[in-house]
């Protein structure tokens, strides 16, 4: 099992599942493992929180700096430190990686071929992410060995990996994560790769929407027995903010397909969320979307585009219903920069908590201008969002 740091929300955990979750630690102090009582054996209801997040579009500007020229490495912690608590705090926590980590050979470069130090990997591990999505426009930005040499570098910093491959048998293979004994299965698909064409002859490089093949992933997953499907699809059109018809679309034939979750990212702002009832065999399920997680990080630094939100996705499992989406839930984000010297930061901030913070007088690094910037993407994210959708309790 994935293992984070505890850090429930009080909206979704009351005192008597906390008691239930540390029961199990308080009865088997100083026994072994394999001692331990089962957690299903002990709780009538399981809880799991799921977090996504969107694009890392790591331009230049914030590859520079992340630049340590003491130490000659590169260092992204202190970009994301100000969200690291609701990253590390959840069961599962996932991002699109919008660039490739192809090493220093390959160049450093952001748009509009993307290659990143290799070090982000695991100052993301670091940040309390699990996995991250491959299969997006830049998949194929540094070319076959940039696809290779990213997934090896993934490995070594610990993070699992989806979209991307190096090989056909690593490609078929179904992707499930067992948390809590709710088992989650992924899928990534992208649109587009930006007019440089995956390789006829390694056709496994990156996952590109084709139905036929989606339907063929989906069944094979489903031989798994995933208790929920998530889809994280790269798709729609740049800086709308409403999603066209093909996102809608293929949303509902995801949905109709078996899929439970719709995780969307690409066009770098966010688009709206929404809860879908589907009959399948006379059976009606809950299914949830999020067209658009919008950017988590980059230089983007107009409206729209220089926020992003912390999606928590709440899934419960009971003896008498099975796997559901409880609930979801949303903290926005804004990329705040600043310069110390000539030095340019950048820094991924909660809104709720800056504003609280500069109207408290502990945040001295924003100024004016940037409280109000703030105000304002409070009230965009929610204008696209609305409130958190509550599906089954």
């Amino acid at each position: 099992m994935l293992r984070k740091n505890c850090l429930f929300y009080k909206t979704w955990v009351p005192l008597s599942v906390i008691l239930l979750i540390l029961l199990p630690a308080l009865i088997c102090q100083g026994c072994s493992p394999a001692d331990k009582p089962k957690a299903e054996a002990l709780k009538e209801k399981t809880r799991v929180s799921i977090t996504a997040v969107g694009d890392f579009v790591m331009h230049m500007p914030l590859v520079n700096a992340a630049y340590e020229p003491e130490q000659s490495k590169y260092d992204f912690k202190p970009t994301f430190s100000g969200v690291e608590k609701y990253l590390t705090g959840t069961d599962f926590t996932l991002a699109n990686l919008e660039t490739r980590l192809a090493g220093p050979e390959k160049g450093y470069s952001g748009y509009p071929k993307f290659n990143t130090p290799a070090e982000l990997a695991g100052d993301m591990k670091a940040l309390g992410i699990d996995m991250v999505t491959t299969a997006n426009n830049h998949s194929m930005d540094m070319g076959k060995a940039g696809v290779i040499t990213t997934l090896d570098n993934l490995d070594r910093a610990g993070l699992l990996h989806i979209g991307t491959y190096r090989s056909q048998e690593e490609r078929d293979q179904p992707f499930t994560v067992d948390i809590k004994g709710i088992r989650l299965g992924f899928l990534n698909y992208t649109q587009s790769t930006n007019g440089i064409p995956v390789p006829a002859s390694f056709p496994y490089l990156a996952n590109t929407i084709e139905r036929a093949q989606i339907l063929k992933d989906i069944a094979k997953l489903k031989d798994k027995k995933p208790d929920l499907i998530i889809a994280c699809i790269h798709f729609g059109t740049e800086y709308q903010q409403e999603p066209n018809e093909f996102q809608r679309t293929l949303t509902r034939e995801l949905f109709e397909q078996g899929v439970d979750v719709v995780l969307g990212s690409h066009v770098h702002v966010l688009q709206p969320m929404e809860a879908q009832k589907i009959s399948i065999d006379g059976r009606e399920k809950d299914c949830f979307v999020i067209y658009s997680l919008g950017n988590f990080i980059s230089n983007q630094r107009w409206r729209y585009s220089d926020c992003g939100v912390i999606l928590n996705l709440n899934i419960i499992k009971t003896p008498s219903d099975g796997v559901k989406i409880a609930e979801t839930g949303y903290i926005p984000v804004w990329v705040h920069t600043y310069r110390t010297g000539d030095r340019l930061n950048f820094r991924v901030l909660p809104v709720d908590e800056a504003i609280e913070n500069y109207q408290a007088g502990k945040e001295n690094l924003l100024s004016e201008k940037d409280y109000q910037r703030l105000l304002q993407v409070k009230q965009d994210v929610t204008a696209v969002l609305g409130p958190a959708i509550k599906l089954n309790n």
